[in-house]
């Protein structure tokens, strides 16, 4: 039985496409029109163009917080592709275990990436985390917020 190439399904997905591109170039337009203009208030915008872009591409801090993050994202490689690795190779290939060990992995992933920063917030309070209150219990005064290095 020969099938018929019919094409114009896609025209069923034209609308929703139209609709996120109209959700995405709006404000990114809106992005680039701030970034070329120094609005002081609702009412008084001045023009600049590219100066703030070449002035923070000239930053030593910039350029500081540049290498501290790629040295930070090489650290983070260089631990989790071995234990990637070694994590695959200990996986069982057989038997009831595959099961328990898929969805073991699985289920941090089903925890979004935004709610993993606010875990980490209540889990490191002093008042209320788990965390906070048993370094101060143990006479160590922890306050993440107010120092620079536990921040």
């Amino acid at each position: 039985m020969d099938r018929v190439h019919n094409e114009k399904a896609w025209f069923l997905v034209l609308p929703v496409l139209v609709i996120v591109a109209f959700s995405a170039i709006i404000p990114l337009m809106t992005v680039v029109n701030y970034s070329v203009q120094d609005i002081l208030d609702p009412y008084t915008r001045f023009f600049v163009g590219t100066e703030w872009f070449e002035s923070i591409l000239r930053d030593n801090a910039l350029h500081a917080a540049l290498g501290r993050q790629l040295m930070f994202s090489g650290a983070v490689l260089l631990i989790q592709i071995p234990l990637g690795v070694a994590i695959a190779l200990c996986m069982p290939s057989r038997g009831p275990w595959v099961a328990v060990c898929l969805v073991a992995l699985a289920l941090p992933l089903l925890v979004p990436w935004n709610v993993v920063g606010t875990i980490w917030q209540l889990f490191a309070r002093q008042d209320i985390g788990l965390l906070g209150v048993t370094i101060n219990a143990l006479g160590i005064d922890y306050n993440y917020t107010g120092s620079r290095l536990g921040a």
